[in-house]
């Protein structure tokens, strides 16, 4: 008796099998940042403060205080220090002064 479905054993049907094609996945390497934009400084912060809170984090190649916007510029020599810097320190309160902290691709 001839019952549906199954049929002929085989490499048919929707079990079929594919050709085999090398699974190539391209992984671009993004240059990862290590410089931040600190905003929102208060004007008594000074560049010792600063410098004595990026380097809790880790060491810094560079400090460029902007006193007039309220704003400095830290090159840190590992991106990952970058990034710790940003998420513990973004939004944080230095001076009665709430800064906001961004990372920037060179």
């Amino acid at each position: 008796m001839h019952g549906r479905g199954r049929g002929v054993a085989g490499p048919m049907g929707r079990g079929r099998l594919m050709p085999n094609k090398q699974n190539l996945r391209v992984v671009e390497c993004k240059p990862q940042p290590c410089v931040v934009s600190v905003e929102g400084l208060s004007s008594s912060t000074t560049d010792v403060q600063l410098k004595n809170l990026l380097m809790s984090v880790g060491p810094i190649q560079s400090l460029q205080m902007l006193p007039q916007q309220r704003k400095a510029i830290a090159k840190f020599k590992e991106p990952a220090h970058a990034l710790a810097f940003q998420q513990k320190f973004h939004r944080h309160m230095i001076d009665l002064s709430h800064i906001n902290v961004a990372l920037i691709v060179e």
